[in-house]
């Protein structure tokens, strides 16, 4: 089974996007993963993706209406101007957490017939402030939903649950088994995101998610897939943090980045 190894946009905003795509492409990335606005500028992007021969993973963040008819209505409107460029497949931040279960269901839902109208498989995020924001919440709906896919970033469960997730171990086999895309951070008890996971001070959350990764492509492989893509996603401000003088980061987003594809290159190999 192949990984196809994704870079985030996340953090490189600040960069031109051939300047972005050039480097992406220069370290062997097979492609990268962004939103897309409405409109001409979306066709450029594209555009620009097929002259540098890179695959993109489609990025839906954007919905925060709390209403949820017009949470619906704007959701759906993202997932389609996603889809229509043909992504890998399209990573969404789903639902609320204040929403009720059968409301984030609708969502889901919603986003299956999508997935089923246009042909692009869509996962959603393991993330904070939405249906799955914690392990015990989103192994309802895995059991509820037992085809739902998932972008498994087991950082924000840890940072919730203030665990390593040792004490929730069905639910976290269960997100496994579901994984079909994967954002590589390292998280710890009290933040999605330690300071720097080259140092000492967190090898037992490194050795812990490296497990977790393992697993995850372990799963992908003996269910038959040809491959699984992986972000590694060592995030910047406000999630890396810097220096209260300085103002300095206190790790380098693009090399913790490379770090945390080497290490999964290795323990795959």
């Amino acid at each position: 089974m192949e990984i196809k190894w994704i870079y985030p946009r996340w953090g490189s905003a600040h960069l031109e996007w051939e300047v972005f795509l050039s480097k992406v492409k220069e370290h062997g990335y097979h492609g990268v993963e962004i939103d897309l606005p409405f409109g001409p500028d979306k066709k450029e992007i594209a555009t620009m993706l097929t002259d540098f021969e890179l695959d993109f993973v489609g990025q839906h963040w954007q919905t925060q209406e709390v209403d949820h008819e017009k949470h619906m209505e704007e959701y759906k409107r993202h997932l389609y101007n996603l889809a229509e460029e043909k992504p890998l497949l399209i990573n969404s931040h789903t639902g609320r957490d204040f929403f009720s279960f059968e409301q984030n269901l609708e969502l889901i839902k919603l986003a299956q017939q999508v997935e089923v109208e246009t042909g692009v498989p869509i996962a959603h995020e393991t993330h904070r402030s939405r249906f799955p924001f914690a392990a015990h919440v989103c192994k309802q709906y895995l059991h509820e939903i037992t085809s739902l896919k998932l972008t498994s970033d087991l950082s924000h469960w840890c940072c919730v649950a203030e665990t390593l997730l040792e004490n929730q171990q069905e639910a976290v086999d269960l997100a496994i088994q579901h994984t079909y895309h994967i954002h590589a951070r390292v998280g710890s008890t009290q933040s999605p995101q330690v300071m720097d996971p080259r140092v000492d001070t967190y090898q037992e959350e490194l050795a812990q998610f490296k497990k977790w990764w393992k697993a995850m492509l372990e799963n992908a492989e003996s269910g038959g897939r040809p491959y699984i893509t992986i972000a590694p996603e060592y995030g910047p401000l406000p999630y890396a943090l810097q220096h209260p003088q300085t103002g300095e980061l206190l790790g380098d987003q693009w090399e913790i980045n490379q770090f945390i594809r080497k290490e999964i290159e290795d323990l795959w190999d």
